[in-house]
């Protein structure tokens, strides 16, 4: 058991969100002893509303039909390591996770993507590429910081599988802009940003694997400037991705090191997940073994120089506060990709993709460029966007391309994709027509 109390010992400092359990993760309405009240949450959906929405869906189907975009239903429920395995932190706390009767961790599906990606891999000898999917159907989320999108909503959408090419990108973009258009709204507006340009600034740095993901994280907050650098040093500090042991090596993470040599950073998840539930599962208290593997993973990988990473974090935070109009916004981008001598063929690309996209009637003056835009989902990398409306606290929909997603659920080869999808019911309560 001397892993298990190393992994426990290392974990408990950590404050870090657990995957909600299904039945014991929010307080029920206030219940009479003769009554049972529905959970909060879920909702009762009366025939006028029910009808007002199968009218709404009927119409997105019609939209997305017209694009080739065929049907596609996937199961409610499904392996919680899907929804794991590439997704990051913020969704894993927001699962409706439990055990089912066979012993297996299972949870009802948060999102499409990671299940229309699955359905591709073991079917994908049948498949021809581009592959175009819509779907329309039940999510479940538990998100404090947004009451009105937790519990479960309906999420409609589409997903393009298999190309690379910039009219993929043109062709959601035009999708998504198109959805709030055909349904009668107005006020609303799509915040775009691009994680190609991101990496393109940080790949001269030279940042670890580890620190790309926490300063892409960390973009939101990194809007304040370079003034908010010395605070991610420190929280860089915290999850160990600077600094050193002081020359000592503790023999258990040699061994657990030993262990994940030559494995890629999902491969060694795995390898250190089920050592942990082998040895500690009853140990956890409110922690997930997911974040204790992670924390674990950052220690035994090593550390990126202190210096390394507070120029990455400068860097982010030159293109973070970058925000308007395209074609102002992307010549603030070519600047300073320009001033750390970094390729600019990501911003050539995206301003490719805006040209064409900004020429459709839909999407006139509603596309922002928002460089501390990140999408809650670990799986993106280049194009992401959120469709936004004064109306609605959070947002109505978003999407982007995730062309690695593939290759961390199972597949051989990295698969080109990349989707979008809205929540119908935001749409309904903010007038769709």
């Amino acid at each position: 058991m001397a892993v298990a109390g190393r992994l426990m010992s290392i974990e408990a400092s950590l404050f870090i969100q657990p995957v909600f359990q299904l039945f014991d993760m929010y307080h029920q309405p206030i219940t009479t002893s003769n009554t049972v009240s529905r959970l909060q949450g879920m909702h009762d959906l009366p025939e006028d509303a029910w009808r007002r929405r199968l009218h709404l869906q009927e119409r997105l189907f019609k939209l997305l039909g017209g694009y080739s975009y065929r049907q596609l239903e996937t199961p409610v429920l499904e392996p919680t390591e899907l929804f794991l395995r590439k997704s990051g932190g913020e969704l894993a706390s927001q699962l409706y996770s439990f055990t089912d009767a066979g012993s297996n961790s299972v949870s009802l599906r948060p999102e499409f993507t990671s299940p229309i990606m699955r359905h591709y891999l073991e079917n994908e000898a049948d498949i021809s590429l581009p592959a175009r999917w819509q779907y329309c159907g039940p999510v479940f989320r538990f998100d404090e910081s947004h009451p009105e999108a937790s519990g479960q909503f309906t999420q409609v959408g589409g997903e393009l599988i298999g190309s690379l090419d910039i009219s993929a990108d043109v062709e959601l973009l035009n999708l998504a802009l198109a959805v709030p258009s055909q349904l009668g709204l107005t006020g609303w507006s799509l915040q775009l940003a691009d994680l190609d340009i991101l990496d393109s600034l940080l790949d001269p740095v030279g940042v670890s694997e580890r620190a790309r993901s926490f300063i892409i994280q960390s973009m939101p907050r990194l809007r304040e400037g370079r003034s908010a650098v010395p605070d991610f040093l420190e929280e860089g500090r915290y999850l160990h991705l600077v600094g050193g042991s002081n020359g000592s090596v503790d023999p258990e993470d040699a061994a657990l090191r030993q262990a994940v040599q030559g494995l890629d950073d999902t491969q060694a998840r795995s390898v250190l997940l089920g050592l942990l539930r082998w040895n500690s599962a009853d140990q956890l208290g409110q922690r997930t073994p997911e974040d204790v593997v992670e924390r674990l993973l950052h220690k035994i990988r090593g550390t990126d120089d202190e210096d390394t990473l507070r120029h990455g974090l400068e860097l982010a935070s030159d293109l973070a506060v970058i925000k308007g109009e395209p074609h102002q916004a992307l010549q603030s981008v070519k600047a300073t990709l320009a001033s750390a001598g970094a390729n600019k063929d990501a911003a050539d690309r995206l301003a490719e993709v805006l040209g064409q996209v900004s020429d459709g009637p839909d999407s006139k003056g509603q596309i922002m460029l928002d460089f501390g835009l990140v999408r809650g989902l670990a799986y993106y990398n280049g194009v992401i966007f959120e469709v936004n409306h004064s109306d609605w606290p959070g947002a109505l929909g978003g999407g982007g391309r995730y062309d690695t997603l593939s290759r961390a659920l199972g597949g051989s080869e990295p698969v080109p994709a990349l989707g979008f999808a809205y929540n119908l019911d935001a749409l309904i309560a903010i007038g769709a027509k």
